[in-house]
């Protein structure tokens, strides 16, 4: 019979004597009660040797250690009727202390099943058709910002030497117009703000708050 080797439990990190014959089951480690699949040691794996034949369990595994202070003990598994199922669907529940059932949304605290359905995941063509939208709405409220900064700024030099501009100058020294700049500007403003402030909403809606594709069921 082949020596056990020593390897440590994935939850708790006792070291756990293990037999060959139990290579590639799934064990469940006495001191914690986790159950894992015990894999095969590398070097074993790569010298292509194969585990014992498995046979009936003695009363008394000699591989297991009774002292607490030595390795924890384990057990293997044959079925899984011992791990928590949901209620509702019987399936395993994964992880065992799951809330939520990931077979059929039933929720084992408020008892109450949650509405499920298979979507579809978005690919790069609906992420760019989802939110090319938002991008031209971003650069409309920036171009228009830009127009009115421009306008600001240059307004009365846009209208000097047209229709109107008068010959009188007023008490600054500066000519003086028949439409005065500042109603050219505030018409801009007006009619960015107009146009803006949707374009800003719709832009920040579809880039920030609802940036995710909508979803495809799937038939």
């Amino acid at each position: 019979m082949s020596a056990p080797i020593e390897m440590a439990c994935p939850n708790c990190r006792k070291t756990l004597k293990v037999p060959p014959a139990v290579f590639g089951k799934k064990i469940k480690c006495r001191h914690c009660g986790h159950a894992f699949v015990v894999q095969v040691p590398k070097a074993r794996a790569e010298s292509g040797a194969k585990p014992a034949a498995a046979s009936p369990p003695p009363a008394k595994n000699p591989f297991l250690d009774d002292d607490d202070d030595g390795p924890a003990k384990i057990e293997v598994i044959t079925d899984n009727d011992h791990l928590p199922r949901c209620p509702h669907c019987a399936q395993l529940l994964d992880p065992p202390d799951a809330v939520v059932c990931i077979h059929c949304g039933f929720n084992n605290v408020t008892r109450a099943k949650a509405n499920t359905r298979k979507v579809w995941a978005p690919t790069f063509e609906d992420w760019f058709m989802h939110l090319l939208p938002g991008i031209i709405a971003l650069a409309i409220f920036i171009t228009l910002i830009v127009v009115d900064v421009i306008s600001y700024i240059n307004m009365r030099e846009w209208i000097e030497g047209t229709f109107l501009e008068m010959d009188e100058k007023d008490a600054a020294g500066q000519k003086r117009f028949f439409v005065p700049p500042g109603f050219f500007i505030t018409f801009i403003i007006m009619a960015s703000l107009a146009i803006g402030v949707p374009a800003g909403r719709y832009a920040y809606r579809r880039l920030v708050s609802e940036f995710r594709p909508p979803e495809k069921v799937k038939a």
